[in-house]
């Protein structure tokens, strides 16, 4: 997946299942039918997205109720539309900071089609969660999965990395065939894995490369990105080179 061909920088409608409906493009919308009522994962950055995104509900769905909107985490370009949900419909707000989550997850919808909320916290915020429908195969990850990215804006430890790691094996675990992302492209547990021994390659010779005498300055220019990683989303232009220097800082600084 991680479709190089459409620009995934403008808005596009996908249904990557019976059901799930994505408006993709830099910052990403869902919403799945939960047998004739609509739960939304995340709600954009702009406002000015309000009539768009409110037509494609409509005309996808039927005009159905959006009963809920689920936030991945509260960063302000996931929440901006959270309001006109809850004028235009009374729906409810369900993130970390609104709603008491059990660590098991919280399970939304009475019928066949019910989605799993689950708190993962620490990967890029202390109130991420992800969204699980099993009856589409398909798992939201909000910003936890970032194309490359390491999720955690902070210095990184061996601590915070291997929860990292930890919380990567849940969303494996699942086997879903469609992983959204809170922005750009869909993908699949695929790209999670190899993000994870993407990860684990860089710190190993990240150390190795440190133990050499190598000055961190100079370490970053060892790094190439991996070829079978060169069309993911902005990879190449930006992210690898983001990623090389959070593992190169802790590495040289002794904390991984």
């Amino acid at each position: 997946m991680g479709d190089t061909v459409a620009d995934p920088d403008i808005p596009k409608l996908l249904q990557p299942a019976a059901g799930v409906c994505v408006r993709q493009e830099i910052d990403n919308i869902a919403w799945l039918e939960l047998d004739g009522e609509i739960l939304v994962v995340d709600a954009l950055e702009q406002p000015s997205c309000e009539r768009e995104v409110l037509e494609a509900i409509a005309e996808t769905t039927g005009d159905k109720r959006v009963r809920w909107v689920v936030n991945t985490h509260t960063h302000y370009d996931h929440i901006a539309l959270n309001s006109v949900f809850q004028e235009r419909f009374g729906a409810e707000i369900v993130n970390l900071e609104t709603v008491d989550i059990p660590a098991e997850g919280l399970w939304l919808g009475d019928g066949e089609h019910r989605v799993q909320v689950v708190p993962m916290t620490g990967c890029h915020t202390a109130t991420d969660c992800v969204v699980h429908a099993p009856w589409a195969n398909t798992l939201l990850v909000g910003d936890i999965f970032g194309w490359g990215l390491v999720p955690w804006d902070l210095p990184l430890d061996t601590e915070k990395l291997e929860h990292i790691f930890a919380t990567y094996a849940r969303l494996i675990d699942y086997g879903a065939e469609t992983v959204v992302p809170g922005h750009g492209p869909l993908c699949s547990t695929k790209e999670l894995e190899r993000w994870v021994s993407y990860v684990k390659e860089l710190v190993v010779a990240a150390v190795l490369i440190r133990d050499e005498g190598v000055p961190r300055a100079e370490a970053r220019d060892r790094f190439v990105p991996p070829p079978d990683m060169a069309d993911w989303w902005r990879f190449v232009q930006w992210k690898h080179e983001d990623t090389v220097m959070k593992i190169t800082q802790s590495v040289y600084r002794g904390k991984l």
